[in-house]
Order: C-alpha cells, then structure tokens, then sequence
C-alpha cells in the first residue's frame, strides 16, 4: 500500500510539472547567444502571494507576502550582480515618492501581464510577445537595459489538509517562482526562468520560510547567464525537457 506522504509528494510533482508544462523555461535565440544580452536590469518589486491552506479554507497572508516579497528580491538582486549585472532595485518606496515612476511602473506592469496571458514558449522564441511602449518608457526612465517582473507563490499546507488534497486533488504544499527578463529598447520578452520547492506539510518557523525563498531564488537565477555576451545560455528546449528539469529540481 503507497504511504500518504508518498501521495502527497506524487501530487505536488504531478501539480508543478503540468503548471510548467506551458511555462517552459526559455529564452530568445538572441538572448541566448548574447547579442540582446542586457548590462543593467531593473528589479521591480516581485508579486508574492504567501497562503496558508487550513482543512477547511485557505488564508492569504498580506504581511507575509510583503515581508517574503522582499527577502526573495534581495537574494535575485544579489544573485544578478554576482553574474555581472547592473542591477537598479525599484522599491515601493522609490514608486511611491515619485508620481510619474508610479505611472510608468503601473502601466508596465499592466504591459506585462496582458503579455504573459498570450504566453506560449514558441511565441518566446519567435519574439513574438511584446510588453508594450510602457515597458520601455519605464527602462528609459530607469536608465536601464531591461526590466526584470518576477512573481513568488508559497502555499503551507497543514498536514490534515495536505493529506486530504494528496488522495482528492486540490492544494498542496509548495513554493514556485519565476523571472521574466523584458528588453528595455523594444518591450520584447527575452527570457523566462522558474523555480519550484516542495515545502513539507505542517506549520513553518520564520526560518524555514526564509530557506524556501532562498531556494526557489536560487533555483530561479541558476540558469541566468552572466552579463557578459560571450557566456551562452543552457535552458529547456521542450516540454519534456521542462518536466524532467522540474523533477530534477524537487529531488534536491
């Protein structure tokens, strides 16, 4: 008889492989071989979503995704500059002091995600996903080459919950992140990185929070190449590819 953690572990890789299955981990052709390879990113503030599924509803937890929000930013900023990178952070204090930033950070954001719903990995590859004017009103104003939108979820499962959900379907324990690398001169999408980690049933102390953000920013910025454009790029070619990469990064 297959043990009830086992259940829940098969349901998690079986969840995050099919959400990555059409967010295949890639980059542009000139992206990868350094011609629109980018010297200075903008980090903007990253979209956490930090939740707590209880047995009976599900809880989002606002401070927590601000607080985790930033600690997943710090450790992309450092790991981008640790590559090379210039890396310019635009944090909601600097948004919020300045009227027209706020206008253009707004107005990218909005660019980004209007482009991330056409989202298809051969659309990528093909430079056929634009953000838009306001993505590049945005570089100039920043006085950088790209602007990098990145997105943190963290959902901690009890271990009722967690039990439930590995027999039935439904919520599971886990943390996944993503980065997306916009080209400041033309608005084009040029590379789209991920990161996923099992977080294990039951409740979680501010340290082990803290590791699970490092881990999926580790694992988000691993296969970003360095800034300089003779470093080639290794990432998924095809859907089997994501899933084996997937599968290969929750047996760490």
């Amino acid at each position: 008889m297959i043990g009830a953690k086992t259940v829940i572990v098969v349901a998690c890789v079986a969840t995050v492989a099919w959400s990555t299955h059409a967010l295949a981990e890639k980059s542009t052709p000139e992206f990868a071989s350094g011609a629109t390879r980018p010297r200075s990113i903008a980090l903007l503030p990253v979209e956490a979503v930090v939740s707590r599924a209880r047995v009976v509803e599900t809880e989002a937890l606002v401070d927590d995704g601000l607080v985790y929000g930033e600690a997943f930013n710090a450790q992309v900023e450092a790991a981008l500059k640790e590559k090379g990178y210039k890396v310019v952070v635009v944090d909601p204090d600097r948004i919020n002091s300045d009227a027209q930033l706020q206008e253009y950070v707004v107005d990218a954001n909005r660019g980004f995600d209007d482009m991330m719903a056409k989202y298809k990995p051969k659309k990528l590859e093909t430079r056929a996903l634009n953000a838009g004017d306001s993505v590049r009103l945005l570089a100039d104003r920043l006085g950088v080459d790209a602007i990098a939108f990145s997105t943190l979820n963290m959902t901690i499962t009890a271990a009722g919950k967690a039990l439930v959900a590995g027999f039935l379907g439904g919520s599971t324990s886990g943390t996944s992140s993503n980065l997306a690398i916009v080209n400041g001169d033309t608005g084009d999408l040029e590379a789209f990185f991920f990161g996923v980690a099992i977080v294990t049933p039951g409740e979680k102390t501010d340290q082990e929070m803290e590791n699970y953000v490092a881990t999926v920013a580790e694992r988000t910025t691993n296969k970003m190449p360095p800034a300089d454009p003779s470093s080639r790029i290794d990432v998924a070619t095809s859907d089997e590819e994501t899933i084996d990469e997937v599968d290969s990064l929750l047996k760490r």
